[in-house]
Order: C-alpha cells, then structure tokens, then sequence
C-alpha cells in the first residue's frame, strides 16, 4: 500500500466511527399512555432501543400532556417529580427495548368527578 492511502485509514475509520455514534442519538416521540381523569393525572412515555440515547425534549412532552388536560376542561398541566423507566422487551437477559414515563398533575380547572356532580 501507498503511504498516502495508509495516512487516509484512520480519517475514514475515524469518519465511520462518528456515523455510527451519530446514529443512536435519537429524539423520543412521546405520547399518552394513561392517566386518571377523576384526579387530573396524565401519563406519558416514549420508548427507545437498546445502546440508544434519546435527546430529552421536556418541551414535547409537556405539550402532549397540557393537549390532554385542556381535552379534560382543565388549563395547564405541572411535571410530577420523577420518571420511570423500565425494560419492555426483552431478549434473553438483555432488554432491547426500553420504556420511560412521566406524571403531570392538570391544573387551573375543574375535575371531570366535580362536574359530574354538578
């Protein structure tokens, strides 16, 4: 081999490196997973895989949870403190698939068992 291409190998190693790293950078989608009317609980999750490391994006997160609020009569939502993340597929002993939600508390309106009262 030419010196030249034995000086190119370790940028494109190096390159390929930095594609591969690139690639398990994801952005979680999150959405509602349940929650508790009655008591203006929203949960939301997202998933991601094995060896991937989602950018966190609390702004997304506390948009889906104030939409499903507002669709309950109340104004806004607060973050509960804390998340749970947990393995929801497993391959053998390893988990490939990863789980993490989020509690808000709605705030600034009226419960949906208060105005079934009325």
């Amino acid at each position: 081999m030419s010196r030249r291409k034995l000086r190119t190998l370790p940028i494109l190693a190096s390159a390929a490196l930095l594609v591969n790293l690139a690639g398990c950078a994801t952005t979680q989608q999150w959405g509602v997973t349940g929650g508790d009317r009655a008591r203006g609980v929203v949960k939301v999750s997202y998933d991601y895989a094995e060896f991937h490391q989602p950018a966190d994006n609390d702004a997304q997160a506390l948009n889906v949870a104030v939409s499903r609020c507002n669709g309950w009569g109340y104004g806004d939502a607060e973050p509960i403190e804390g998340q749970l993340r947990q393995c929801s597929n497993k391959d053998g002993s390893n988990c490939d698939l990863w789980t993490v939600t989020r509690e808000y508390q709605c705030t600034n309106g009226t419960s949906f068992a208060r105005n079934l009262a009325k």
